[in-house]
């Protein structure tokens, strides 16, 4: 079973699946057990750096993942997902960085054209 499909079985499944607040540690879950490095987890076996670099991609496929399939299928979007470009840029505006930047030069390009 791909992992898009795993996704979208879990999301169909467990509705608390679809908010953002459980979505990490969810993830993390599925990926450890894709890698069969959850009993080491549960354990307190540290992994390896190589198995660290092997988690981290593997849970990154499976947040793209995540991501495609709320954007696919609309029914399966927790109650939060609209307010994701918001937290977004929350979190850009608290690491320094001016929010919509990019869209502010885009603005001014368009304004640039009538004139």
């Amino acid at each position: 079973m791909t992992i898009y499909n795993k996704i979208k079985q879990k999301l169909e499944n467990f509705p608390d699946f679809r908010e953002r607040r459980f979505r990490r540690n969810r993830l993390a879950t599925l990926a450890l057990r894709d890698l069969e490095y959850e009993q080491k987890f549960i354990d307190g076996i540290p992994l390896t750096l190589e198995q660290l670099a092997e988690f981290a991609s593997k849970y990154d496929s499976y947040r793209h993942e995540y991501d495609a399939v709320q954007k696919d299928y609309l029914n399966l979007q927790g109650s939060d997902y609209a307010d994701g470009k918001i937290l977004a840029q929350e979190k850009q505006i608290e690491f320094g960085y001016e929010a919509n930047y990019h869209q502010d030069v885009k603005t001014l390009k368009d304004y640039s054209k009538i004139n």
